[in-house]
This record gives structure tokens, C-alpha cells and sequence, in this order.
């Protein structure tokens, strides 16, 4: 089921949720509308398996994920439109994606990524008392990358903290890809997910997916 409708959003992602249809969510920017239909969404499901306690940080890792998206995907539109000069220049990109990917600019930057088509979709999927969610957005990781993350989702593992695995791990050059995966891997610890249960993956040409198993059992 694909989720448009403001006036109707609700009474279809009930009968989605009683049916345990899929729920997909098109997000061209981080919008207050569409984080207010994914809360509804996973508050819904996890109600429905008597799950609310996961809410708060299944949601949290929700967020940091569309986030890393609309950031590759606004250092992808910068590249193309000639704004961000050297893509291997960590400052130059940090500093030119958060002057659009703020409060005033979010709309426009809206517009534009869906003229770039440049979209973030959101899943979520029940299926054998188990919560599968996968953000995809539409730039693929090269290998160096893939690298660069998985190191960091190993290494995050290993610690309970957010604070204390940047201490550890300082990375000023980070452009965030970094500090969401790596909250996102401590928030699934919080709750005794284990890091296997969330996946980041490529096709290598178009896409990068970023997958997690919540068990609601």
C-alpha cells in the first residue's frame, strides 16, 4: 500500500496494519508530514503485537536512516547542479548539505529532489511476528564506502553509548552517513537487537538499502 492521501492516511494504514500489508512511505524530503505518518504507521503495528516499548527507539532509527538518505541524495543533486566543486572535500560537502537541509530550505530542497527524482522510500512489513524495515535511496555506495561503513557498524557493536564510540572514534570529516548507522546499530543494542539484524547494502549502479529485523515476539 502506498501512502498519499493526507485526508485518509490513517483509516489506510489501519486496514494495512489488520491485514499485514505492506506500508510504503515516498519521501522527497525530511518533512514533519511524513514523520507524522510513519509515527502513526509503526505505533499501529507494534500496538497491534504489544510492542509499544519499541516505539521510541524504533522510530529514532527510522529517522536517523531517512536522514543519511536525504543527505546522499543532497550531495548527489549539489554535484549535479554544480554547487559542491570537489566531492572528495569532506568540509566543502558537510558544510554546503546543511546549508539546504535545514528548516527554511527544506522545501525547496523538496522540489528539487523531486525534479532530480531523487526519492527516499520507507517499508514496513510484518511477517512471521517479526518488523522488517528498509529505507532505499536511490545513490549507491562503492566498495570503499561499503567498507568504511560496515567497519563502522562492527565497531559501533561493541559499544552501549553513542557518546562513548565517538570518543573512541572521532571522524570530524564524517558527513553523518557515520553517527546514523552507528546510532542506529546502539539503539538496537539498547533494546537487545543485535547489529546482524540491521543490514546496509548496495546494487553498486542505483540504489543503497538499509535494512532492519525487529522481532515482536
Amino acid at each position: 500500500m502506498k501512502i498519499q492521501s493526507p485526508e485518509t492516511y490513517q483509516n489506510e494504514i489501519i486496514t494495512a496494519v489488520r491485514n499485514e500489508s505492506d506500508i510504503v512511505f515516498v519521501s522527497y524530503s525530511a518533512l514533519e508530514k511524513t514523520e507524522e505518518k510513519i509515527k502513526f504507521a509503526l505505533a499501529k503495528i507494534l500496538e497491534k503485537h504489544n510492542r509499544i516499548d519499541l516505539f521510541t527507539p524504533i522510530f529514532s532509527c527510522i529517522k536517523e536512516l531517512i536522514s543519511n538518505a536525504t543527505k546522499a541524495n543532497a550531495k548527489k543533486i549539489l554535484m549535479e547542479e554544480g554547487v559542491i566543486k570537489n566531492p572528495d572535500d569532506s568540509e566543502e560537502v558537510v558544510r554546503k548539505v546543511r546549508s539546504i537541509l535545514n528548516e527554511k530550505s527544506l522545501l525547496e530542497y523538496g522540489i528539487k529532489a523531486k525534479q532530480h527524482k531523487m526519492s527516499t522510500r520507507i517499508y514496513l512489513k510484518v511477517y512471521k511476528k517479526h518488523l522488517f524495515i528498509e529505507v532505499i535511496n536511490n545513490i549507491p555506495l562503492n566498495k570503499r564506502d561499503m567498507a568504511k561503513v560496515n567497519d563502522r557498524i562492527k565497531k559501533s557493536s561493541r559499544y552501549d553509548n553513542i557518546a562513548e564510540y565517538f570518543m573512541d572514534n572521532p571522524d570530524p570529516e564524517a558527513e553523518g552517513m557515520g553517527l546514523g548507522l552507528s546510532m542506529v546499530v546502539v539503539l538496537l543494542k539498547n533494546i537487545n537487537i543485535t547489529h546482524r539484524n540491521f543490514v546496509l547494502t548496495t546494487d553498486g549502479t542505483t540504489k543503497t538499502y538499509a535494512k532492519m529485523l525487529i522481532p515482536l515476539s
